[in-house]
């Protein structure tokens, strides 16, 4: 679902540098300062001209109920006049009213379909984004995952983090292109330097198994601890894997992994849940203590997926521990693990 606000957004965005007719400058100058009865004004003598531009605009204002009174029929009407002439936001934004549904707008995927296609192909960066989603999950339009990469890629060379990432991810995969490790590299670092903390993560990842070629535990550290800090629950285990065992300049800190371990482990995230288990199984940065071993191994052993290497590795550890607890323990365990687990996260 797309928030009316979100449209607001984006559709705002390519007027911040727009053309530079005197009224059209004028009018969006009293839009700014929010002076929309002034800019109503100007808009619509410039909209009943047939300026694509600001027609586009009047049906923001009709939308938002700005000097006007909310229609979604008058935004809408206006805002097909406008993207017969071209105009790729007006266009976008059909496409998302399409999609949502917005002001009791009907749904219809087909219509939000061709409306993304005419403003994406009109080089709408986020059109061309929501194009590459509905190509990749069958959308409105037959599934092609050859054709989700094309406009992932439209996107992600206009600087979309979101459509850089998933490029990032096609190319790492083969999904939609052949398999591309120097090019998954590329779009993972283009996404994470912009703060696309799952890049940031996937570009830690590949440094640290040196899966793209170049293997540098210093740059995975600097990339996982960025995802860190925007809870990305997965760089925070993989920092206390990182912790506990050593690299190359990096000292190893069996305290600090149990903490991050910790961390990832209160939002329930399995492997954290996991590795947090091992430290008080061993007694590594923490006082062993096979009581909370156990508790966390349970909690872990519930969301690990079945038939994965996570949920053999905890019922192996889970069997190790079973022969040296004592049936109270292991109840005892349970009882913490069932009520920890409901202040627990899903992640």
């Amino acid at each position: 679902m797309y928030p009316r606000k979100l449209i607001v957004a984006l559709i705002l965005l390519p007027f911040l540098a727009v053309t530079a007719r005197a009224d059209f400058s004028s009018a969006l100058r009293a839009y700014d300062d929010g002076n929309y009865p002034a800019a109503l004004s100007e808009f619509q003598s410039l909209a009943a001209a047939g300026d694509p531009d600001a027609q586009s605009i009047l049906a923001l204002m009709y939308l938002e109920g700005q000097a006007v009174q909310e229609n979604m029929a008058t935004a809408i009407n206006w805002y097909v006049q406008a993207a017969e002439q071209g105009q790729s936001d007006a266009q976008y934004a059909l496409a998302i009213i399409s999609i949502d549904g917005a002001g009791g707008a009907a749904r219809d995927m087909t219509t939000a379909a061709l409306w993304m296609h005419e403003s994406a192909r009109r080089g709408h960066m986020y059109a061309q984004f929501d194009l590459g989603n509905m190509y990749a999950n069958g959308t409105g339009v037959v599934e092609s995952d050859s054709n989700a990469a094309v406009w992932f890629e439209h996107a992600a060379s206009q600087g979309h983090k979101d459509a850089q990432y998933n490029l990032g991810i096609m190319y790492l995969t083969g999904r939609g292109v052949e398999v591309d490790r120097t090019a998954a590299l590329r779009w993972f670092e283009s996404a994470a330097e912009q703060g696309h903390k799952d890049a940031q993560y996937n570009l830690g990842v590949s440094y640290l198994t040196g899966r793209n070629g170049t293997r540098d535990p210093a740059q995975a550290q600097r990339w996982l601890q960025a995802a860190a800090s925007q809870s990305q629950s997965s760089a925070v285990v993989a920092l206390g894997l990182l912790k506990l065992e050593g690299e190359e300049g990096i000292q190893q800190d069996p305290v600090e992994a149990a903490r991050l371990f910790r961390q990832a482990a209160d939002v329930g995230n399995a492997e954290g849940q996991y590795f947090l288990a091992v430290l008080f199984t061993r007694g590594l940065g923490v006082e062993q203590d096979p009581v909370e071993a156990y508790a966390w191994l349970d909690m872990a052993g519930s969301r690990a997926r079945e038939g994965s290497d996570l949920a053999s590795s905890v019922e192996t550890l889970r069997q190790s521990l079973t022969a040296v607890m004592t049936a109270s323990e292991i109840s005892q365990a349970t009882a913490v693990a069932r009520e920890r687990s409901l202040g627990v996260g899903t992640n």
